[in-house]
This record gives C-alpha cells, sequence and structure tokens, in this order.
C-alpha cells in the first residue's frame, strides 16, 4: 500500500503541474513563466487530502468506493479554500494562475484518482509490487498471520504457503486455502526464488527455531522477520496476543526527549488554539441547542485517568439525558443508545460533543492526539482481562487518536483490546508526521460520521 500511495501522490502532482502548464499556455500564449512554487505548494494541499482520506485495501471494492467518495469532497473542499485564499491575499497574474488551478484541481485531481484506481485494480498493474511471503509455524499465531494477510492486506502480499517442522502435514491446508509447503530443513532450496519474505510465527521458538536454515537465508537476501514486528509494521497497531515482554524491552520506540515534549506541547497549544477560535461560535450556538432539548447543564464533567493513572476532570458537551447513570453506573456506550439526546445523536456523530476539551488541552491534561481517556472503573476492569492495558496511560490521553480514526468508539471489552493495538502503536511511533496524518483522518471520520455512537 505504501508503493501504491506513493504512485498515487505522484500522479497528483503530476495533475497538478500539467494544470498549471496547460493555463498559463492559454492565458499567456506559452510566453509566461510558471509560478513554481505556488503550484507545488498547491499539489502538497491535494496530496494531504489524499493522504488524509487514505484507508481501504485494493480489494475492498466498497471501501474503495467510499474512500474516493470522500476524497472528492475534500477536494473540492481544499480547492475553494485555495481559491480564495489566492484570489484574496495574492497580488498580480501568477496567483491568479494558481487561483485558477486551485479550481480546475478540484474537479480533475479526484477523476484522475478514481480513473487511476479502477484501471490499475482492474487489469491488475501493480501484481509485481505484491510481496510473497512465508510463514513459518503452523500454530495459532501462524494462522492468524495468514488470515489478517489474505483478508485485509492481499494487495500488498501473497502466501506462498506455510512451513513446518517435519513432513506429515505436508500438502495440509491450515488457513484461508493455504497449505503447508516445506519443512524447517528444506527451507533453503525451497525459499529462493519463490519467497520475499519469511515471517516467523511460531507459538513457541524455544528449542524450535531453524537458526541456521534462517541465517543461509538471510544471507541470501531474502527479509526474516517476527510476526509482531511484521503486524505493526503493515497494520499500524501492535498484536498483544501474541506480544512477548521481551521483544516490547528490546524493540525501537517509546522514545521521548525533552525536545519532543517541548514539541508535543507547543503543537498541542497551537493546533488547540486555532480550533478553539474557529469552533466558538458552533459551540456557543451547541450550548444553546442542548439547553433547549433537555433540561441539565449543557457541559458534562467526568472523572477520567491521564497521564501515569492520574485522574482528572473531563469536559464534554452533555448528550445525554442529565443522570443517565445515576441509577445504573458507569456503561458502556452503545448504538442506539436510548440515553441519548436528540441533540447529542448529531453531536456524536460529528465529534462536535468533545470541542470542550480543548480547555483540558489548554490545561495540560490533555494532548490534541493521544490515546482517548478513560473512566477508572473500567479501566481497573480491563486491566484484569487484557495484557498491558495500562500502559495506555504513559502518555498524556488525546481528543483525537489512532485508535480512534482507524477503529472508533469502544463498547465492549473486546473493542477495547482491539483499540490498545492501535494505541500501543502510537505510543510506540509518535512523532509529529503520525500526528498531522491522525488530524487529517480525523478530518475524514467527522465528514463520514463513522466510528460515532
Amino acid at each position: 500500500m505504501v508503493a501504491y500511495l506513493g504512485l498515487e501522490l505522484l500522479l497528483v502532482v503530476g495533475v497538478v503541474l500539467g494544470l498549471a502548464q496547460l493555463t498559463l499556455a492559454a492565458l499567456s500564449g506559452g510566453t509566461g513563466s510558471l509560478p513554481t512554487l505556488p503550484v507545488l505548494l498547491l499539489s502538497a494541499v491535494f496530496c494531504a487530502g489524499l493522504i488524509g482520506t487514505q484507508s481501504a485495501n485494493l480489494g475492498d471494492d466498497a471501501g474503495v468506493a467510499r474512500e474516493l467518495a470522500v476524497f472528492g469532497i475534500v477536494s473540492l473542499v481544499l480547492g475553494l479554500v485555495c481559491y480564495a485564499a489566492v484570489r484574496l491575499f495574492g497580488p498580480g497574474d501568477p496567483p491568479q494562475l494558481t487561483a485558477m488551478v486551485a479550481l480546475e484541481a478540484t474537479v480533475a485531481v479526484p477523476l484522475v484518482v478514481a480513473g487511476w484506481r479502477w484501471i490499475s485494480v482492474r487489469y491488475n498493474l501493480l501484481d509485481f509490487t505484491r510481496e510473497r511471503v512465508l510463514i513459518l509455524g503452523t500454530g495459532e499465531t501462524a494462522r492468524k498471520v495468514c488470515r489478517w494477510i489474505v483478508s485485509d492486506a492481499p494487495g500488498e502480499f501473497g502466501v506462498v504457503g506455510f512451513a513446518d517442522e517435519g513432513e506429515l502435514r505436508l500438502g495440509t491446508v491450515l488457513a484461508m486455502g493455504v497449505r503447508v509447503q516445506t519443512t524447517h530443513e528444506t527451507l533453503p532450496s525451497f525459499c529462493p526464488p519463490r519467497v520475499d519474505r519469511v515471517i516467523v510465527a511460531l507459538d513457541e521458538k524455544r528449542g524450535s527455531l531453524p537458526v541456521r536454515q534462517l541465517m543461509e537465508l538471510r544471507l541470501r537476501g531474502i527479509a526474516i522477520e517476527d510476526a509482531t514486528s511484521f503486524f505493526e509494521r503493515v497494520s499500524g497497531k501492535i498484536a498483544v496476543e501474541t506480544m512477548l515482554p521481551s521483544w516490547l524491552i528490546f524493540s525501537e520506540g517509546f522514545h521521548s526527549t525533552r525536545l519532543k515534549v517541548f514539541l508535543k506541547r507547543a503543537t498541542d497549544l497551537v493546533l488547540a488554539s486555532v480550533l478553539f477560535a474557529v469552533t466558538l461560535p458552533l459551540m456557543t450556538l451547541m450550548a444553546l441547542l442542548i439547553r433547549l432539548d433537555s433540561p441539565g447543564p449543557f457541559l458534562y464533567r467526568q472523572d477520567r485517568l491521564g497521564r501515569d493513572g492520574r485522574p482528572f476532570m473531563l469536559m464534554k458537551f452533555r448528550s445525554m439525558q442529565y443522570g443517565a447513570e445515576r441509577d445504573s453506573g458507569p456503561q458502556w456506550a452503545a448504538r442506539n443508545d436510548p440515553r441519548v439526546t436528540r441533540v447529542g445523536r448529531v453531536m456524536r456523530k460529528l465529534r462536535i460533543d468533545e470541542l470542550p476539551q480543548l480547555l483540558n488541552v489548554f490545561w495540560g491534561e490533555m494532548s490534541f492526539v493521544g490515546p482517548r481517556p478513560e473512566r477508572e472503573h473500567f479501566v481497573r476492569q480491563l486491566e484484569q482481562t487484557i495484557p498491558y492495558y495500562g500502559m495506555r496511560t504513559a502518555v498524556r490521553p488525546g481528543i483525537t487518536g489512532w485508535a480512534q480514526v482507524q477503529h472508533g468508539y469502544a463498547d465492549s471489552a473486546e473493542d477495547a483490546l482491539e483499540k490498545l493495538k492501535y494505541d500501543l502503536y502510537y505510543i510506540k511511533n509518535a512523532n509529529p508526521l503520525l500526528d498531522l496524518w491522525i488530524v487529517l483522518k480525523t478530518v475524514r471520520v467527522v465528514l463520514l460520521g463513522s466510528g460515532a455512537h
């Protein structure tokens, strides 16, 4: 998917540059000079829109169609904003050219990307980019890896087969129609040239890892990767069910410096200030509508656990009936929850109820991006059943986060486990570029209203 996205980004840049050249020729008869920097900046804006709306795999036709529709809307908004900004603040003829290109790109870029997607998938133009993998192991971990690749990443990987310790199960189908193709002993003769990568997915490595054969394959240029690291790299989450404490201790990541902390806090304050200024009229309207829709205060305060497990008071617009948990006690938010008000249902769909948490960001209790803060009642329950759940509090919680844009709300212990995988990935790999990507994908989530209860 990374190679595919890279090609699409080059395609977007090419379309914008091509439009600029054609528009320049139409306006000046080919005698003028192209304003390279403004056009490249405009290309970067549309590339950011494409990255922010990227989510579906190539085998999911409905997901790709939905993704392209959202990209079309985002492109329209971005193009109109760029057009208005250039016309208002850009003097002279070059800004006039850039403004016209911005309008043209709102239509041309989504159409070209959609056409490229259709042609490349229909005619399998990028099959050569699929990496051929062999799964070393035949236990539950190996089967999980196979099921995930076939169902979630068929455009990126092709599973050649499994490798077992002995010959007894050769030819046996283990998962998703994939068979045991070789043994540990015959790995060096089987893999080249059929295999690009071997994924080590043994349930128990001690005494069963074919070290000599793997070393020989590695020296011959075949990539060797642990299942946990592979899953993290390609799925954007960490498989806590198969993760060993040793992997967690020795893996790279989870690194923080004073400079990173300072930049994170500065970014939080800038983003929170801009969003607060932009949404202040909307928040004022929401406060009025909440009071008119149901009795009770328009703000809802709730104890949550922050960094290092310290409690703080989370601020939200009230989306449920006042006193909804007075008799029942803490409950998971559910789909079509009868406690949610009419205004609350709309707010949750568009994530407007989260806006007062900007105050928590200003007070230093939250970040703009990070794991969502949970209630202590649920945290204590989940810590008993989900390994590593307490690690979520290693960083400040956020208004939006990697788990929110990838998975949505959690309304069960199973959802909480899935979101933990994304949260640990974020904590391990947090950086400014990942934060920017999450902010862009949050825009997509709000436009679709996905994941909201």
